[in-house]
């Protein structure tokens, strides 16, 4: 076998090694420069940032300069130097060697969005202007092989289909989309091994792609959490929590089978258990969406969307613990229930550690 200057990532691969047997082969040189690779961001961060904030700036000077040139009273400038903008970023992205370029290339991918935006808004209504970035941000997601430039366009399509509810008119199409964050986060997250392993691309940018969805999320549930669409509530809102907690069921079922939890009788009463918990939150679908992307990002060991979730998680409890609507009473319901799904959560955990220990 190969020796790493990684002692942990040697003893991984001896690890997978001995359980695969001979059959198992790999490319150590390839395998230490992608970890070289990935480590190196966090090398120097604070000299990085900077870099990244002086090619941020640089961008912001540029776009300066093109508004004081006029460029604003042309609708077809704007969209041409937009598109110029996404596609340059995309073409640094791929010749990029340094850090400086990268900087750049991100820096001109948000100018590009917002200079196409611009554009796009003032010769069309929100609606078409929803629907064009949208479709952008698919194109670019396809084609890109940039991990932060895919999160960025991630973020853009979200933000498109938020939009959607609000230039039709119609505050119950946020259900609709709701239902597709859900969908793609649970979909990413259980399939994690089948996805990374399916194409190189696929690998690189399936962090991009799941990050992209919780923020997608949590976008959708904070407009749920604070319901005044142009002075007309969102109507409904148990729905978007029923198909949150249907995905709910879907990670816990996956992760109980992992934990070696796989007696029916003890799989209903979790269930039974969680729904039970989530009952008194069915008109706030903030506190479930949180929870999925807690329990979601704890079975595939994602750190930061863990965090994230838990941010989440404690900002929709504290929302829903001051609303004026529920009594004192109620308040106190909802925390005890929720200390309960904390305990419950902690038993599955320790049951989920014993089990790989052994």
């Amino acid at each position: 076998m190969a020796q790493f200057s990684n002692d942990k990532l040697q003893r991984v691969l001896q690890t997978i090694a001995q359980e695969e047997g001979d059959s198992f082969t790999y490319n150590a040189t390839a395998i230490e420069a992608e970890v070289q690779h990935s480590s190196s961001f966090y090398t120097n961060l604070p000299i990085k940032l900077l870099t990244i904030f002086g090619g941020f700036l640089a961008t912001l000077f540029f776009m300066g300069f093109l508004f004081a040139t006029g460029l604003y009273n042309s609708n077809i400038a704007l969209l041409i130097f937009g598109g110029c903008f996404i596609v340059g970023s995309e073409v640094l992205n791929r010749l990029r060697t340094d850090l400086l370029l990268s900087a750049v290339s991100i820096s001109l991918n948000i100018a590009g969005y917002l200079l196409f935006g611009m554009g796009v808004s003032e010769l069309g209504s929100d609606l078409a202007l929803a629907l064009t970035l949208a479709a952008v941000a698919v194109a670019f997601i396809v084609i890109s092989e940039g991990a932060v430039l895919v999160f960025l366009s991630v973020l853009v399509l979200g933000g498109s289909l938020i939009s959607l509810p609000y230039n039709l008119n119609l505050p119950e199409l946020v259900h609709a989309v709701t239902g597709l964050a859900v969908a793609a986060l649970t979909f990413l997250s259980l399939n994690e091994a089948r996805l990374i392993a399916a194409n190189t691309k696929l690998n690189k940018l399936y962090g991009s792609l799941r990050m992209g969805a919780v923020f997608t999320l949590i976008g959708v549930l904070i407009l749920l959490s604070h319901q005044n669409f142009e002075n007309e509530a969102i109507r409904y809102t148990w729905l978007s929590t029923l198909l949150i907690v249907v995905a709910l069921l879907l990670v816990l079922r996956r992760v109980m089978q992992d934990a070696g939890v796989t007696h029916p009788k003890t799989q209903t009463i979790v269930y039974a258990c969680l729904c039970l918990m989530l009952a008194p939150t069915i008109l706030t679908p903030g506190i479930a969406g949180a929870l999925l992307i807690v329990l979601a990002s704890f079975y595939i060991g994602h750190r930061t969307s863990f965090i994230v979730g838990l941010l989440a998680l404690g900002y929709f409890i504290v929302l829903y613990y001051y609303n004026l609507q529920l009594t004192l009473l109620a308040k106190s319901g909802i925390l005890v229930l929720t200390g309960c799904l904390f305990l419950g959560a902690l038993y599955l955990l320790n049951r989920y550690i014993r089990s790989h220990e052994a």
